[in-house]
């Protein structure tokens, strides 16, 4: 017999977990229906000899919003790590964001230099390429950013939309070389698994069931809520057209007699003469493991079908495309919607966003009954 008020998540990913575990909690029955035969989507971590690694890309768990970051504690234990990356130029390993004072050890410093004397008060925001241009000058963007953007998005840097760059690409001159400035920040001790697992406990789980538009008739009843977190596109299936995706593809190695390979989580390979964009070592996040033997190293190449990321262009195509699809969305009268999470709402987030996300998904069906 089901609860007097129940509601259907689509997708078991971060957000639909998180959403799940909200309406539980507040007395809903919850049916969860993952396409994939585990939850977790993107975020889950898998093990080898109890190394961790992330085949689906690094992902950091960081935020300012400290009511999130008390619900996510709540479910799995996080152990603190402030998150570093480098970025390979040549023979030398610049912390990313870039410093200033490590910037005089390239042979191309004083043309640097003279570059940055003249740079605008403010970034021009036209564009990924204007911006970053007027960030740090042409030379540290043809060597550092250009290349890099061009394999990671498949497409040249001026036909992507400056938010892209904004909060992502820096340059510093504090001395600060964590990544991230939020107070929040750790590594969940067992992986995301055991946190999006431990999130959707109280709900009925449906896996190896990809949920559209059509099927709802079948799964819901008229007036019960759903709050849908796979991609729009996917979830009418692909009646306006395919929205524009770029995804990675992992290619992973166990070393068995090396303790760390890299000098930082991750490395990134801006050079188009490599074909991935970075390396990445999930072991650094567990300081207690650095003495254990083995670790595991993946490597990160772009172009892959999978949806990992929306394409933020310039021109906004992308962005209207998914505005028709929302209103489509809007329109569907037979159930109450909610669209939430990265994939839904077509938006590149950080996790933390994506669970509030879907805490705020989950207040608004519960406010409505």
């Amino acid at each position: 017999m089901r609860a007097p008020h129940s509601c259907v998540v689509v997708g078991a990913g971060l957000t639909g977990a998180t959403a799940a575990s909200v309406l539980a909690r507040q007395g809903f029955h919850v049916r969860v229906h993952e396409q994939a035969d585990v939850v977790g989507g993107h975020v889950r971590t898998e093990w080898i000899r109890g190394i961790p690694y992330e085949p689906h890309g690094a992902h950091i768990f960081h935020t300012f919003d400290s009511e999130i970051w008390q619900l996510v504690n709540e479910f799995t234990d996080f152990v603190p790590y402030r998150h570093r990356v480098t970025t390979r130029l040549r023979s030398h390993q610049l912390s990313w964001p870039l410093q200033r004072s490590e910037l005089p050890q390239l042979e191309e410093w004083p043309e640097v230099e003279r570059e940055l004397s003249s740079l605008p008060p403010e970034p021009d925001a036209t564009n990924f390429e204007t911006y970053c241009r007027s960030l740090m000058g042409d030379t540290l963007y043809g060597l550092c950013v250009r290349n890099y953007t061009l394999k990671q998005w498949g497409r040249a840097p001026d036909e992507l939309s400056a938010s892209v760059a904004v909060g992502r690409v820096e340059l510093r001159d504090d001395g600060y070389r964590g990544l991230f400035r939020d107070p929040y920040q750790g590594w969940p001790e067992r992986g995301y698994a055991d946190l999006v697992e431990a999130l959707v406990e109280p709900a009925e789980i449906h896996l190896g069931t990809p949920v559209t538009c059509a099927d709802l008739a079948e799964l819901t009843r008229p007036g019960e809520p759903v709050v849908i977190t796979s991609a729009l596109d996917d979830f009418f299936s692909g009646e306006l057209g395919p929205l524009e995706w770029r995804g990675v593809r992992l290619e992973s190695q166990f070393m068995p007699d090396v303790s760390l390979f890299q000098s930082s989580m991750v490395m990134n390979e801006p050079d188009l003469a490599v074909p991935w964009t970075r390396t990445i070592e999930t072991k650094w996040a567990l300081e207690k493991l650095h003495t254990t033997p083995g670790t595991v190293v993946m490597r990160e190449y772009p172009g892959a079908s999978a949806k990992h990321y929306p394409v933020p262009d310039s021109a906004g195509i992308n962005r209207a495309l998914q505005a028709s699809y929302e209103a489509k969305l809007a329109a569907y009268a037979r159930n109450p919607l909610v669209a939430a999470g990265r994939l839904a709402t077509y938006s590149y987030i950080n996790m933390d966003q994506a669970v509030r996300q879907g805490l705020e998904a989950a207040r608004r069906i519960i406010e409505a009954h």
